[in-house]
């Protein structure tokens, strides 16, 4: 069954992608033998490159977006991606409110 990991939202797609290298990293790359880190090392290159092409393809490598990983572990802590799901977001106010701090001509209420 695979595992999900779910990250915050990021202000842009390029700063998700850096979120999830930083979480590959810490989790698949530095705690693993030689063999198992240059095996788990190809398959982030390959997910990497995939996100990466899909984000370019709409243009929307500066949008907000969030990265919802689907993986699986490995007996030797082999990283298997399964899928990857990119939210993006559009951000745009819903309200404006403006709060008065002092009268005009300089008299504070």
């Amino acid at each position: 069954m695979p595992l999900r990991q779910r990250f915050k939202i990021s202000p842009t797609s390029r700063g998700a992608i850096f979120k999830l290298k930083r979480w590959f990293y810490l989790n698949f790359f530095s705690k693993a033998s030689a063999e198992v880190r240059e095996q788990n090392r190809q398959a982030w290159l390959e997910l990497s490159r995939k996100l990466i092409d899909e984000l370019n393809k709409r243009g929307a490598s500066d949008k907000p977006a969030r990265i919802t990983l689907e993986y699986e572990k490995g007996i030797n802590n082999e990283f298997i991606p399964v899928s990857a799901t990119i939210e993006l977001m559009e951000i745009k106010p819903l309200e404006v409110i403006t709060v008065e701090l002092r009268k005009v001509g300089g008299v504070k209420t």
